[in-house]
């Protein structure tokens, strides 16, 4: 059964219970057992749920909402479920052995769709990294190559998925957080249109930006399509897709100035091949204001970065009970923090006020006759495990982040080395279904659900 059952989509899945093909049980009973079987190798469960799902499974015939049985991973932080660890990447929420006093709304709501959440994934410490790679943690692997990064901070959810150990998990995005794992470890995303999914900010931050995001990563866009419509509770208007695209490819770094890897221009201009062929107009075209972006960005992030910092340091003194002190975080989040006290309320105030000002000219892009922006995800492909993560990052998410527009990541092809390389597609605000339906019709041509990690595939033969 553990066979038949890891590479299945969640909708597959779904219909296999309801079907009475398969009990949740059953299906509950092969996913833990390959969790417990591959997991070791990845590192990409952190906390183990497993009598939790079994009491649930037990305690609820049939749910009905839709995705009853489908196995899913909640990413450790964020989204809570009252009683349960909960420790954000942190050492001093593990050692503390801390608890979730309540349940968030977007954890219930999967719940209520009939998910059985079996486990929390790994993140980064306070789920602030391009790579899971927490102190005092096992490091998330990649599960295409067990020595690179799977990215972060929703690492552990795209390894997972990845690896066949759960069709769908959940995740969440502040400036990648969901886009750089899904494109590192060949899984897709979309990082929702600003308002379109509930939320909990994280570990403390108010995120004036409204930066913060949350949905899923999953092998097929079609789960992503029957989640979303399920999540998104606000009235914004599906935007039309006109039947031809005008679409714009970046395959350069016009923020920074970096050099982006000749995988990643590749894997830019293999999906507009791809656009190409299905009808739509592609040329190489982007936002002019990205080219003005990065010093405003940077300037104001050092006023700002301090600043969450610290409201992530008391956050965390908070659960604690305690002061927080050296151990509980590293060093570089407590120095960090400690630099707020000398920045005054004002210059935080006008810092916000910088980025939301250079971001406002970025989505004309789209009111100009585009539809859409195809970029690279990050700079190279995933990298080694203790590699510095920022200068192989870049900054091709963070400005949609900060704009509010939907993106979606889908894996495009597998360099030499036998590694995944996605590229993300960004849409107006409210574009999100143009995209998922997009992303499905990719799927198809792309061909990337017939790829599949080699050892996590022979393991479970």
């Amino acid at each position: 059964m553990s066979d038949e059952l890891q590479w299945s989509s969640a909708v597959a899945t779904a219909e296999a219970v309801r079907a009475g093909r398969l009990s949740a049980s059953e299906v509950l009973a092969a996913t833990i057992m390959r969790i417990e079987r591959l997991d070791p190798m990845l590192g990409s469960v952190v906390i183990p749920l497993f009598d939790r799902a079994r009491r649930d499974i037990a305690g609820v015939a049939n749910r009905g909402g839709g995705f009853h049985g489908v196995p899913m991973l909640l990413k450790d932080v964020g989204e809570e479920l009252q009683g349960t660890s909960n420790w954000c990447g942190t050492r001093g929420l593990a050692n503390q052995g801390y608890r979730s006093s309540t349940t968030t709304q977007l954890a219930r709501r999967f719940e209520d769709l009939g998910f059985s959440i079996v486990g929390k994934s790994a993140c980064p410490e306070l789920s602030a990294s391009s790579t899971t790679e927490p102190g005092g943690f096992a490091p998330t692997r990649n599960p295409w190559d067990l020595e690179s990064t799977a990215g972060g901070s929703s690492g552990g959810a795209a390894a997972a998925v990845a690896a066949g150990l759960v069709p769908i998990a959940h995740g969440s995005d502040g400036t990648g957080s969901l886009r750089f794992p899904a494109a590192h470890c060949g899984v897709a995303t979309l990082k929702p249109s600003r308002g379109r999914i509930p939320i909990t900010p994280p570990t403390g931050q108010s995120d004036p930006l409204q930066a913060w995001t949350q949905f899923a990563v999953a092998r097929d866009v079609n789960d992503l399509a029957a989640l979303f419509p399920m999540l998104a509770g606000d009235a914004t208007p599906r935007v039309e897709s006109p039947e031809r695209l005008r679409v714009g490819l970046l395959d350069h770094d016009p923020i920074i100035g970096l050099p982006v890897s000749a995988d990643c221009r590749a894997s830019v201009h293999q999906l507009g091949g791809h656009l190409a062929s299905m009808g739509h107009g592609v040329e190489l075209a982007f936002p002019a204001a990205l080219a003005t972006l990065f010093k405003p960005f940077w300037e104001a992030m050092s006023v700002i970065g301090p600043t969450v910092r610290r409201e992530q340091v008391d956050w965390m003194s908070r659960r604690l009970g305690r002061p927080c002190r050296a151990g509980d975080l590293s060093d570089e989040v407590l120095d960090l923090a400690d630099r707020a006290a000398r920045i005054e309320p004002v210059a935080v105030a006008a810092a916000y006020d910088t980025i939301r000002t250079a971001m406002a000219p970025i989505p004309t892009w789209w009111d100009s006759g585009f539809d859409l922006l195809v970029t690279p995800v990050t700079l190279q492909p995933a990298w080694k495990l203790g590699e510095d993560a920022p200068i192989r990052t870049g900054m091709f998410c963070a400005p949609f982040s900060l704009t509010g527009q939907p993106a979606l990541v889908v894996p495009v092809l597998w360099n030499d080395n036998g590694v995944p390389v996605g590229v993300q597609l960004v849409g107006r605000h409210g574009s999100d279904e143009l995209l998922l339906d997009l992303g499905a019709t990719l799927q198809t041509t792309v061909g990337w659900l017939e790829r599949r990690p080699p050892m996590f595939d022979r393991a479970t033969r």
